[in-house]
């Protein structure tokens, strides 16, 4: 499975896994048989017509026509096909999914999934060849696909646990948000797991982190930098339990 790297908003540098290509393709079938069932039961509901459809029953079939667009509008680059999956669209800049985005790549789905005599073709063979897991609708409005947590696990959270007697240091982590909180715990993931540093020597990225993260806030400190985040952490979540 592919990983993509990809910088968040504190400018660090954090590798996700693409999503497959067979995921993709489940997903599409998942999110097709949904449409398809929709269709089938607004033509039997109104089947009992004897003149067929009115004009203004058409206007049933529009949610899928959008389907796409909807779904990856409102429920944060997901569609139902995607959650089953557990993928989601992203930026490919670690910025925030926007409708435009979600328009340009329902609007290039017919460049890349709908050409006759063609069919999806486009779209597998210039994710298959392109390394970073996009189709032509992902090129053009700058996202990808990615595999993401279990919905609810407190690996994908800022979540840690705080000790009974626990005081905050840092009454200005406020104006972090919980996506910041995330990369921060994502960070400490990473240089954990980095043997080269496990002398305990202080590790570039937690480094960099902690000097982004001072900035954001408007604070000085002299706390370590690894000593930092951990408490940036535990008083986010005191603020917020």
């Amino acid at each position: 499975m592919e990983n993509l790297s990809i910088s968040t908003t504190q400018n660090v540098d954090i590798d996700y896994q693409l999503a497959s290509v067979g995921d993709r393709i489940f997903a599409y079938f998942i999110d097709g048989f949904i449409q398809f069932s929709y269709m089938l039961i607004i033509m039997l509901s109104f089947a009992v017509f004897e003149n067929g459809l009115e004009w203004w029953m058409s206007l049933l079939f529009l949610p899928v026509v959008f389907y796409h667009l909807l779904c990856e509008a409102f429920l944060n680059g997901q569609s139902f096909g995607k959650m089953m999956l557990k993928i989601r669209a992203i930026k490919i800049d670690g910025g925030e999914l926007r409708f435009i985005d979600c328009f340009l790549r329902w609007i290039f789905r017919l460049i890349d999934f709908s050409i006759p005599g063609v069919g999806p073709f486009v779209g597998l063979l210039t994710i298959i060849i392109g390394g970073k897991g996009q189709r032509i609708g992902d090129l053009v409005a700058k996202t990808t696909v990615l595999k993401i947590n279990p919905q609810g696990s407190l690996a994908a959270t800022a979540y840690v646990a705080l000790e009974e007697d626990y005081q905050p240091l840092y009454p200005e982590v406020s104006k972090l948000s919980d996506v910041d909180l995330q990369t921060i715990k994502e960070v400490l993931l990473v240089a954990a797991r980095d043997r080269a540093y496990s002398n305990g020597a202080p590790h570039p990225l937690v480094l960099k982190t902690k000097e982004v993260v001072v900035k954001k806030m408007g604070i000085e400190t002299k706390q370590p930098s690894k000593d930092f985040l951990n408490s940036i952490l535990k008083d986010y979540n005191y603020y917020h339990q």
